[in-house]
């Protein structure tokens, strides 16, 4: 610390140390070679102005940053969904469904969600009382997607014809379709036993349960995800480095069989254990990487409130109305599609305003072998019945024609 010696610049005070060919001299003055030999004091000895690099992206298989945010994205299994999603779901984000009367098409889209885990090799829980969790894991569609080592002929004899000059070049490595971010299934078939053994998958059936009716099953769930949280070292306040994320899947919670709270009066409801349970569900997805998705029987409910209050903890909010045993079933309109998609909620994470939608009504479509969501597209009105006044001009009398054609006998003035 020192005042400059020069006059140049009035004598401030600056912190810069004797150098050669600099001595006693403020940065403002001194050269700028004598600037580059001298030694600038502070911690470390380090300036204070530094280059600033490209924030760290984290690498995970099946995952990838968002263009809009650089939140990092998982996808659902449905390229459709996620473009409704903002372009995937989210890590530490709860995906609520709202199932269908039936739980015919609901269930497909759980079956998309855990077989995109598959897929990308993300560890899974999967719990449900209303179905077995390994038949749903048994009953997952095959993936279409072939690997690198199968889309190529044996290495051997293989022969760059075009570019003859790469042929010396060693080949990729044969692990990148983990590396993508969505993949295509076939509904008609089921997924390889061997191939769902290879992920980390954990069920839960409430079999371990040992008091359910005292404790319930929400409780035990928590316990059970808080520690695959734990020991997969996914907990944001872990320093380990992230190297893979977890799907969670809840089948149809609030059902019956997770033990009734609901009765038809809103005062004796007791949804204590239920938004208890979500609460701390919310909790333990938002501090680690895990992404959950949830389908409730909302038509089970005879008060709208309870759905309300869980919309408002999840982060995106879909309900699926299916056309079977309704009057929308026989309705020309709807031939074509199998039911109603409607988009309640959607996030609004590291930006101000939620995802934009460029249409209010949308469909879902089961084809013979995948699903998809579209826009609802209402067919042209062509019935007969129509009542048009549409006349030709043509055909009307000439004269005069702004009195119409039939003129007063009196005229009035």
């Amino acid at each position: 610390m020192g005042v400059c010696r020069s006059g140049g610049c009035g004598g401030r005070v600056f912190t810069f140390v004797s150098c050669e060919g600099g001595e006693g001299i403020c940065p403002d003055t001194i050269s700028l070679q004598a600037l580059q030999n001298c030694k600038m004091s502070g911690v470390g000895a380090v300036s204070s102005f530094q280059k600033r690099g490209k924030a760290r992206v984290v690498s995970i298989p099946g995952a990838r940053p968002s263009v809009h945010n650089s939140q990092l994205l998982l996808s659902t299994g449905m390229p459709s969904l996620d473009h409704l999603l903002g372009g995937g779901l989210p890590v530490g984000s709860i995906l609520l469904l709202e199932q269908d009367r039936h739980d015919v098409y609901s269930k497909l889209f759980l079956k998309y969600y855990l077989a995109e885990g598959v897929m990308s090799g993300h560890m899974l829980t999967l719990a449900s009382l209303d179905e077995s969790p390994q038949t749903l894991m048994a009953t997952l569609p095959a993936s279409t997607d072939r690997d690198a080592d199968e889309d190529s002929t044996t290495g051997t004899d293989r022969q760059m014809t075009i570019a003859w000059r790469y042929q010396n070049q060693s080949a990729p490595p044969a692990g990148l379709s983990s590396n993508r971010f969505s993949h295509s299934f076939d509904l008609t078939g089921t997924m390889e036993e061997d191939q769902v053994a290879k992920v980390d998958t954990c069920l839960f059936d409430g079999s371990e349960v040992e008091s359910p009716a005292s404790t319930g099953y929400y409780w035990p769930l928590l316990q059970h995800i808080e520690r695959r949280i734990t020991e997969g070292g996914l907990s944001t306040a872990c320093n380990k480095a992230k190297t893979n994320v977890m799907r969670l899947a809840v089948h149809s919670l609030a059902s019956p069989l997770w033990g009734w709270e609901f009765s038809r009066q809103e005062k004796d409801h007791q949804w204590h254990r239920l938004t208890t349970f979500f609460y701390g569900l919310r909790a333990l997805v938002r501090s680690s990487f895990c992404v959950c998705l949830v389908t409730v029987p909302s038509h089970l409910f005879h008060d709208t409130a309870l759905i309300r209050r869980l919309q408002s903890l999840a982060d995106f909010v879909v309900r699926l109305e299916s056309f079977q045993g309704s009057d929308k079933e026989t309705n020309p309109i709807f031939k074509d599609y199998h039911g109603l998609f409607h988009v309640v909620k959607l996030a609004a994470i590291n930006t101000l305003v939620p995802p934009q939608l460029d249409a209010t009504d949308w469909v879902f479509k089961l084809r013979r072998r995948r699903m998809v969501i579209e826009r609802l597209h209402l067919p042209p009105e062509l019935s007969e019945t129509v009542s048009r006044s549409q006349e030709d001009p043509l055909t009307k009398p000439r004269g005069m024609a702004c009195m119409g054609e039939k003129l007063p006998r009196n005229l009035e003035f």
